[in-house]
């Protein structure tokens, strides 16, 4: 597929922004080595800065919190890389479906202007800067500034409020959360509105819309992979208390009902965008049967009487065969049972483990 054709469908995220305007495409630029994404090469710095100086200068000097003795914090930093690699990985999965949807190339008056942008620059932009603005009240109004100041340090405190979480957190989160909701919510109703049709000779049996199943599942799987780790940064301390030490009380039972709401979210975002796929995919599959069975009643004498019908032109008859065989072999989901099973289990794991905590 030409990567221009890629292209014209893959957004600008806010940390490929963010990363230009700090010049870090720039500095990845002349690092030895492969090409690094620099949006990787942000969040690495600031984390490294977060981590590796503010934070053990908290335990070794100020004596305060610190990762060394509450482990179970650094499972933020990884929802952030998580919803970094899991936004990049949206964007260009999106971009190759439907890229590989070929739309410009079929029999028709489509229009894909409708697919060059998965989420608005601007929305996105729009959406963080509430973020900000909540996360800046929350932590101001209901957490209090000056808890945070004596938990974290004076320096801790600044540095994540000035740069790590406007700059590289908050982004990472805005990105990835409403890359995830378009691709579930949006992508399908724009595949129905397009009325694209389905790839019949597809050697995947699928209609040519391997790539949307694989989008849709994969990105489900990076939600559900931010369930866990925010699962991990919650509860392990009550887990592992014997072992770790944490500042904060026991979570209640608002987070365990949190992880509930995100759990079924997650579970009405991928049962929406599958069945939509479906109806989609089936609805194509009914037509063209229904039209092929008209061709195959032109090619015979008495269709209706068993008795009596005769194929009157056997070569179009054979060739009508043909092409309904290949029609009714296309699937109507655009997965596979493996694919079904590994959608099954990440259903399952969340909230498992969630109602297993409430039960010890």
């Amino acid at each position: 597929m030409p990567e221009g054709t890629q292209n014209r469908f893959r957004d600008r995220l806010l940390t490929e922004a963010i990363a230009e305007w700090l010049q870090f495409d720039v500095l990845a630029r002349r690092l030895p080595g492969p090409d690094l994404y620099p949006p990787y090469l942000l969040v690495a710095v600031g984390i490294g800065i977060e981590y590796g100086i503010f934070d053990l200068y908290n335990y070794f000097i100020s004596g305060k919190n610190s990762f060394l003795v509450e482990p179970n914090s650094l499972a933020v930093p990884a929802m952030v890389i998580l919803a970094v690699v899991g936004g990049r990985y949206i964007h260009d999965s999106y971009a190759s479906a439907i890229a590989a949807l070929r739309i410009e190339d079929r029999d028709s008056d489509i229009d894909a202007t409708p697919f060059e942008s998965l989420v608005p620059f601007r929305l996105r932009v729009g959406v963080l800067l509430v973020v900000v603005i909540v996360n800046n009240a929350f932590g101001f109004f209901v957490l209090g500034w000056g808890n945070l100041i004596a938990i974290d340090g004076i320096g801790l405190f600044l540095f994540g409020t000035l740069v790590t979480f406007p700059l590289i957190y908050l982004p990472a989160i805005v990105d990835f959360g409403l890359s995830y909701f378009a691709v579930h919510v949006s992508v399908p109703r724009r595949l129905q509105r397009a009325d694209l049709g389905l790839f019949f000779y597809d050697p995947r049996k699928m209609g040519g819309f391997g790539p949307i199943g694989e989008l849709l599942k994969r990105s489900y799987y990076v939600y559900t992979g931010a369930l866990l780790l925010y699962f991990v940064q919650t509860y392990a301390p009550v887990l592992l208390s014997e072992f770790t030490t944490t500042p904060y009380g026991t979570p209640g039972p608002v987070i365990q009902l949190t992880l509930s709401v995100a759990w079924i979210v997650g579970i009405l975002t991928i049962g929406y965008s599958m069945s939509r796929v479906h109806s989609i995919m089936k609805a194509e599959k009914d037509r063209r049967i229904r039209e092929l069975e008209d061709d195959l009643r032109n090619t015979m004498d008495k269709p209706f009487d068993i008795h009596e019908a005769e194929i009157a032109d056997e070569s179009e008859y054979e060739r009508i065969t043909t092409r309904l065989q290949h029609v009714r072999d296309t699937k109507t989901y655009p997965t596979t049972f493996t694919m079904w099973s590994q959608i099954f289990i990440s259903v399952l794991l969340p909230q498992a483990l969630n109602l297993a905590v409430g039960v010890i």
